[in-house]
This record gives structure tokens, C-alpha cells and sequence, in this order.
């Protein structure tokens, strides 16, 4: 069994370096946007040039069953070390990977966020997601989104960069430590993005991924503001980046939970008895919660529900006026009665 996953592992990982390294180049990691930008090509290159060196060293840790560390062309200093710094402190944490246990209930958090956006003054938004910019990136070379991409290469805050990071910083950092929780957190993002809760999950995922690649990202100064999630956790930095960063996926309409899944197998080759518990259940628990949001979000937005309606009304009519005659397929890939115009 060991040995299938093993092999599954490195087939995935191969299938998604392959389709990307075409367009692989170095010296990219200094690349970072400086404003919202859903559409940037000179992004893209950067973020597949970066993705296929995370891919060899995910296969190189597949192959030989162990956690070695990155490349150096992955590594790149933290966009927000200055506003988020590594403290000196102490780091007495009891830590227990024997198990993971949840300290906060899922459904009770989903209700909880429903009620955030719910009660916003700014009305309910969907959000615009960011693409790969259209011609070359979108001739079918690449099989995987940005969104995607960015979260494999924990690189969202240089890829995907939306502009509330620092003043979510500043708040949480105003809070007393072990105290914010994933509601407060989701609130005050909510509140920062004027009720896009696309934006609202990335801003959060890009503030708690930052620091992924420092040694001591345990002892950042808004680590140590954030409450536990799992019980005795040797990773409350990872616990939480991967749940929001998962929750974005499925946000997003990726399969959010059969990567859960493939990541939660490809981390048990990489570590063995070393993968933390909480980390995969948080990238579980994740995956669902964005594609909850997902469903109501998309029901309660009501621009888009008004086009929705203006849609099936002029399809309708289209329909009417072809006497079922005319065939045609949508942009969405279905087949629909009518006319293009």
C-alpha cells in the first residue's frame, strides 16, 4: 500500500511539472505584485517558473521518504516580515501529533460566518477570482489554476497580493495573544474588503502563509496572537494557513477536498509518523467550509442572482422566437435552444 501511494504521488506530481516547466526560467522568487491585480501576465510566468521547482522537490521527497527542505530558488524572504516580524520568545507549546483534536466546531463556525456576511452593510459579493492571463497561459499547457498554483508555492501574498493585508496585520497584532479566533478573524477581513469574500478569504491566507518558509515562523508576532485550533498542535502556524488556504480552494469551485485528501497521502510518504495530525484535518475541514461558503455566498448575492434572471428570461425568449429550432453551445459548455445574440 505504501508503495501505491508512493507511486501516485509521484505520477501526480510529475503530470503537473511536465505541463508546467515549459515555461520554467530562474530568479523568480523576487516577483511581487503591488496592487490587486486579477489579470498579470509577468505573475503568471514568475508563479510557473516557481511552481516546477516546488514540484521537483515534492517528487525528490516522494522518491526518497523523506522531508527534505526546498530548493533555494524556492525560498524568498516574507512580504510583510516588517509588520509581521519573528519574535524572540520562548516557545513552550505542549505538543502532542498523536491526534487532532478540533477545538472549535466546523458547522457552528460555518453558521457563524454566514451571520458575518449575513449582517455586513456593504451587501453580499461574490467576488472576481484571478485567472491566468488569456493567450499562451490559457492554451491548454496548464492543468491547474493560479489560485491553485499560488497555494502549492504558499506564494499567494506575492501572486494574489490584494492590498488589506497590513491593516489585518495591525489589528490582529492589537489583540491580546492566543485570543483571535477564526470568526474575528473572518469579521475583520470581511469588514476591510467591504463584503467581497473572495477577497476576505485571501487577505487572510495571505497574511497567515507569509512566513511559511522561516525556520522559526512558529514564533511570528501574529502566530502568537491567533488561538490553537487542534489541541496541542505542533503546528498552529501550518493549522491555520492550510485551513483558510484549502477553504479558498473550495471557495474558488476547485475540488478542494480530494486535494485535502492527495495532500494528506503525499505528506504521510514525505514524513511518515512526522505529518501532523492537525495540519491535515485543518486542510479537511478547510476544504468543506469553502464549499459551503461557495453555495450560500452564490445564492445570496443578489447581482448575481439578478443576471441569473435576466439570462433565463432572454433564453427564454430566444427559445420562443426559434420555435425550438436553433442550437448552440453556451460558454459554459452546455447545449441551449435559441440564438447567440
Amino acid at each position: 500500500m505504501k508503495t501505491f501511494f508512493n507511486k501516485t504521488a509521484v505520477f501526480l506530481l510529475s503530470v503537473l511539472l511536465i505541463n508546467s516547466a515549459v515555461l520554467a526560467f530562474a530568479h523568480t522568487v523576487t516577483y511581487r505584485q503591488e496592487q490587486l491585480k486579477l489579470i498579470d501576465p509577468d505573475g503568471d510566468k514568475a508563479l510557473l517558473s516557481l511552481f516546477s521547482e516546488t514540484c521537483k522537490t515534492g517528487i525528490k521527497k516522494c522518491i526518497l521518504l523523506k522531508n527534505i527542505p526546498p530548493e533555494e530558488s524556492q525560498l524568498r524572504e516574507p512580504r510583510f516580515a516588517r509588520e509581521n516580524p519573528i519574535l524572540n520568545i520562548q516557545n513552550n507549546r505542549v505538543a502532542d501529533n498523536s491526534k487532532a483534536a478540533p477545538l472549535f466546531n466546523m458547522e457552528t463556525t460555518l453558521a457563524n460566518f454566514k451571520k458575518i456576511i449575513k449582517n455586513g452593510k456593504w451587501g453580499i459579493s461574490f467576488g472576481k477570482m484571478h485567472y491566468w492571463a488569456p493567450g499562451y497561459f490559457s492554451s491548454g499547457k496548464i492543468i491547474a489554476s493560479k489560485i491553485i498554483m499560488s497555494l502549492a508555492t504558499a506564494t499567494s501574498a506575492r501572486f494574489m497580493y490584494v492590498g488589506q493585508e497590513i491593516p489585518l496585520i495591525n489589528w490582529i497584532l492589537s489583540r491580546p495573544d492566543n485570543s483571535v479566533t477564526m470568526e474575528q478573524l473572518f469579521s475583520k477581513s470581511y469588514a476591510l474588503n467591504k463584503g467581497n469574500v473572495y477577497l476576505t478569504i485571501l487577505t487572510i491566507e495571505n497574511v497567515l502563509s507569509d512566513a511559511t518558509f522561516e525556520a522559526d515562523r512558529e514564533k511570528t508576532a501574529v502566530n502568537q496572537k491567533l488561538a490553537d485550533l487542534y489541541a496541542a498542535s505542533p503546528n498552529k502556524f501550518g493549522d491555520w494557513y492550510h485551513l483558510f488556504g484549502t477553504m479558498l480552494a473550495g471557495y474558488a469551485g476547485e475540488p478542494a477536498e480530494m486535494i485535502a485528501d492527495l495532500y494528506g497521502v503525499y505528506r504521510k510518504i514525505s514524513r511518515g509518523a512526522n505529518a501532523e495530525k492537525a495540519t491535515m484535518a485543518a486542510d479537511k475541514a478547510g476544504a468543506k467550509m469553502g464549499a459551503e461558503l461557495r453555495g450560500f455566498v452564490f445564492k445570496n448575492d443578489k447581482e448575481i442572482q439578478r443576471k441569473l434572471r435576466e439570462e433565463i428570461k432572454l433564453r427564454e425568449e430566444l427559445s420562443r422566437r426559434s420555435l425550438g429550432n436553433l442550437k448552440y453551445v453556451g460558454p459554459d459548455g452546455n447545449m441551449y435552444i435559441g440564438t447567440r445574440f
